[in-house]
């Protein structure tokens, strides 16, 4: 009986530790779906594959989407346009707000689904409506200042060619007007002298009384030397303004053979001194003619081909900046090639406009003056090209039935 009773006691005790053991194992085969399904982005198998251990896809509306640079991209151009938005009063709907802070924070946590793209899109989609024209790209391009920095050192390089040419060109105009009327009152005098000398008349003073003949002639001669030294002097200014290309043979006025020429002998005769001064006019004036001829070529030059691009690009700089203002104000401006196009179309039409002689047809302008507005609205340029072709296409179509 002891031995019975000891197999009675040895007998639970040997099955309650089975129990516990079975217990435990069915226990933690139970815990482990929930543990997974606990799992962030964890998949769920089917019932059928629980044994093979192959998972099965989900609903399509459930799989987390690649998260595209372009979406990243648009998430952060969405912010920025939301926030110009808020900057301007435009009124946007709750539900725009709301599904473009909740993409963030997905895009954030990693949790982008397709469903959280269609509804996003659609919101981008209303909120580039609403702040229409502007865009992201104008908002970026705002505020940035460097095309309005190189437009401005572009008119400041303009500048500085075009104030320096325009004042030497304006000063060469001055010198070579004052050699003409230098050269008009030399001939007078030469003229004037040469009938005194040949006819020997006795002249009249302002007050009537007889003159005699050899003290107005001093006086003439004295006017000529004065003007000749004048002529010379205004003529070797102007040679520098063409960099001294004109060649210079007259002597130098403090030298034994120069100075016969621009002044007076102390012992004064008209017959010795008429063929000495009437060489230096020559002289003079034939050195005066090179130089407003060397002057004439070299700054007309400048003022038909060069000036008229440089106003052009003027021009178009003037237009531009006004254009960036206006668009950086209205936080619409966007970088095209267009302006560098603009640039390029000033060039060509400033170099041709002149070209054109009816370009300016009822309106008195100077082809300077042409040439800036042409730049700055280069529109009307293309018009006039238009409108010329157009009217040659119709002479041209009355001239085919003629010659049949």
């Amino acid at each position: 009986m002891a031995k019975e009773a000891a197999n009675d006691i040895s007998q639970p005790t040997d099955q309650a530790p089975l129990q516990n053991v079975t217990a435990l194992h069915k226990r933690d085969v139970h815990q482990e779906p929930a543990a997974t399904k606990s799992a962030p982005n964890a998949e769920l198998p089917p019932a059928d594959q629980t044994d093979t251990g192959q998972p099965h896809p989900p609903a399509a509306d459930e799989i987390p989407t690649v998260n595209y640079p372009v979406l990243a991209q648009k998430l952060c151009e969405a912010e920025l346009m939301m926030a110009h938005a808020a900057e301007t009063g435009k009124k946007l709907k709750p539900d725009i707000i709301a599904t473009l802070t909740n993409a963030r924070d997905a895009n954030v946590r990693g949790a982008w689904t397709k469903a959280l793209t269609k509804q996003f899109w659609s919101a981008y989609s209303q909120l580039c409506a609403a702040i229409k024209p502007v865009t992201c790209e104008s908002l970026t391009a705002c505020g940035c200042s460097t095309i309005v920095r190189r437009y401005r050192f572009g008119t400041i390089g303009l500048l500085c060619l075009i104030v320096p040419l325009s004042i030497l060109m304006f000063i060469s105009a001055r010198i070579s007007d004052e050699i003409n009327d230098r050269i008009k009152e030399n001939n007078a005098l030469v003229v004037k002298l040469h009938d005194q000398i040949l006819s020997g008349r006795v002249q009249n003073d302002p007050d009537g009384q007889p003159v005699p003949v050899q003290s107005d002639i001093r006086t003439q001669f004295q006017l000529l030397a004065t003007s000749n030294r004048s002529l010379y002097s205004l003529a070797t200014v102007l040679n520098y303004f063409v960099l001294r290309v004109a060649p210079d043979t007259i002597p130098d006025k403090a030298s034994p053979e120069g100075r016969p020429m621009f002044e007076l002998s102390a012992a004064f005769n008209p017959t010795t001194e008429w063929p000495i001064k009437i060489k230096a006019y020559q002289e003079i004036g034939a050195y005066a003619n090179d130089v407003q001829q060397m002057n004439r070529m070299f700054y007309g030059a400048i003022t038909a081909y060069l000036l008229p691009i440089l106003y052009a690009l003027l021009g178009a700089c003037a237009y531009a900046l006004r254009s960036i203002s206006q668009q950086i104000r209205a936080r619409t401006y966007t970088s095209t090639c267009a302006d560098f196009a603009r640039i390029i179309i000033a060039v060509i039409a400033g170099l041709v406009v002149g070209l054109f002689n009816n370009f300016t047809q009822g309106i008195s302008l100077s082809p300077l003056a042409i040439a800036f507005l042409v730049g700055y609205g280069v529109e009307i340029f293309f018009s006039f090209l238009d409108t010329f072709l157009e009217t040659l296409r119709k002479v041209r179509s009355r001239q085919l039935p003629q010659r049949a």
